[in-house]
């Protein structure tokens, strides 16, 4: 498997952990590559998790490499989503499937800023599903399904966006490492998603055979 902006690597260790497969990670932060190679170490998942420094639209590893791929929640400070799609369906072996969990664009205006992503527009590249859709189909890209969770999801954070701004950020989480700015984050993505300034996309898509 490959996991394109793998992070800290949290989801390539509890897949390979899970289903006994190999993970690949590749990010574009060096600070995250080397955190993730640690926990791998202290997990004793090194073996089956190999994190590399690349970027998205320039992936390690031979045409045909990898059985499946998947990225979440890391598209959205990249512009050519289509130059990313290209490089994974070129990576991915005949009948490799590719997932995909990203925050896009909604129908209702820029959203609030600064987001856990992103400070500002200037480094914010939403993609509608349609684009999406389109991007993905552009570089051969067969489509199991495109869907929207956008309502489901702002029903979900109503409760948390009060909290948020009545009790604000619990004693632990990911505020710990980044900062209380954490809070500011959290309360612009939940009220932009209620708001419908932001969509949330999710995607599986199959190379062909």
């Amino acid at each position: 498997m490959l996991d394109i902006g793998c992070g800290i690597g949290g989801p390539a260790r509890w897949i390979a952990a899970k289903y006994g497969c190999r993970v690949t990670g590749v990010d574009l932060t060096p600070e995250f590559c080397e955190a993730a190679r640690e926990l791998n170490t202290l997990t004793g998942l090194s073996d089956c998790v190999q994190i590399l420094h690349a970027g998205a639209l320039s992936l390690p590893g031979p045409d045909n490499s990898f059985d499946g791929a998947y990225s979440q929640a890391a598209l959205m400070n990249i512009s050519d989503k289509r130059g990313v799609f290209r490089e994974v369906f070129r990576v991915l072996r005949s009948s490799g499937l590719l997932a995909l969990s990203l925050v896009g664009a909604g129908t209702a205006g820029e959203p609030h800023y600064p987001l856990p992503w992103a400070i500002a527009t200037a480094i914010s590249f939403l993609a509608t599903p349609a684009e999406v859709q389109r991007d993905l189909l552009a570089v051969g890209f067969q489509i199991v399904f495109v869907r929207d969770t956008s309502a489901e999801l702002a029903a979900a954070l109503a409760p948390v966006l009060n909290q948020l701004e009545t009790e604000g950020l619990p004693p632990l989480g990911e505020h710990v490492v980044t900062g209380q700015n954490a809070r500011e984050w959290r309360i612009n993505w939940a009220r932009s998603m209620i708001e419908g300034r932001l969509s949330m996309i999710e995607t599986l898509v199959r190379k062909p055979a």
